[in-house]
């Protein structure tokens, strides 16, 4: 099975934890996620430590996060401890499961998203729909179709609820309705934007190498390294970046040309590194380019 990348900058968030625990169960469960080990998902953080950054009382996250494991999404022990010094007491500990699929991935910084709302909890319920939000949003890209009275069926939150939080996140700038659309604004789930690219390169082929790039992240995959003439193959297949995509509130135009939807959908099951950008080129164009041979100093060569 494919081991997928977790680090100190981000974490996987398991698309059907956005979607069937409630908007505060999901922050709580998420900030467990920060608190768990990268590697082994295990975790001893302190129900103490986790009010404390929630604004909730310990019973009331001790409740988010058994919602949790009743999903199956982390496992809760309880253990009796004897101290060097004090009194003897029993402790949580958690293990984690990363998902391997079916996945959003959370920056760090949405944790240090402030929101000015009156107390702790307002801000961290609110931030917990974000998340639900971003569950159902189309593959890689931050725009759900979805109305609000079907994100209360989704969801299973009632529509009084959906609207407040909606409204909420749109007032903060959080949220931004388009025609027929919502769009989740924080760049807290977007990764991948950081590669290096020779001078001059175009924004079109800056996003679809970042989109390859996370696509073999998160599979625990190493990216083939950037040939503009690869990227130049897709490009002519997918012309469009992501951004221009999402402004164009065209669903189908979307599944069509996103390559992050087509990356997704088509290439689920990849489980092999790819060792060439062709590899991309090949299974998402049906075409199998070679990039031509340098030609010799002082060669004349007629191309047929």
């Amino acid at each position: 099975m494919i081991k997928l990348i977790n680090n100190e900058d981000y974490r996987l968030f398991p698309l059907r934890a956005g979607k069937l625990l409630a908007h505060s169960e999901a922050y709580s469960y998420l900030l467990l996620l920060f608190k768990t080990d990268y590697e082994t998902g295990r975790s001893n953080v302190l129900l103490e430590t986790l009010a404390r950054e929630t604004g909730f009382s310990e019973a009331t996250v001790s409740n988010h996060l058994h919602r949790a494991q009743e999903l199956g999404l982390v496992d809760i022990t309880r253990q009796y401890i004897k101290p060097d010094r004090g009194a003897p007491k029993t402790k949580n500990f958690y293990q984690v499961y990363f998902p391997q699929k079916d996945f959003i991935i959370v920056d760090r910084s949405f944790l240090g998203l402030r929101i000015p709302l009156a107390e702790l909890k307002q801000e961290t319920a609110l931030k917990g729909f974000l998340l639900q939000l971003k569950c159902l949003c189309l593959n890689n890209c931050n725009l759900t179709y979805y109305s609000l009275h079907e994100m209360a069926n989704v969801l299973k939150i009632s529509y009084g609820t959906i609207q407040k939080y909606m409204s909420l996140a749109i007032a903060y700038g959080l949220v931004e309705r388009l025609d027929g659309a919502y769009r989740v604004l924080p760049p807290c789930f977007d990764r991948g934007n950081t590669g290096y690219f020779p001078k001059g390169t175009q924004q079109l082929y800056k996003d679809i190498y970042n989109s390859i790039d996370l696509f073999c992240q998160t599979r625990g995959l190493p990216t083939p390294p950037y040939k503009a003439e690869l990227v130049g193959q897709l490009a002519v297949r997918y012309p469009y970046t992501e951004r221009e995509l999402e402004e164009c509130g065209d669903t189908g135009i979307i599944t069509r040309y996103s390559l992050r939807h087509q990356l997704a959908t088509r290439l689920d099951t990849m489980q092999q590194p790819a060792q060439s950008l062709n590899y991309f080129v090949k299974a998402l164009t049906g075409k199998d380019y070679d990039i031509p041979a340098p030609k010799k100093k002082g060669e004349f060569r007629l191309d047929a």
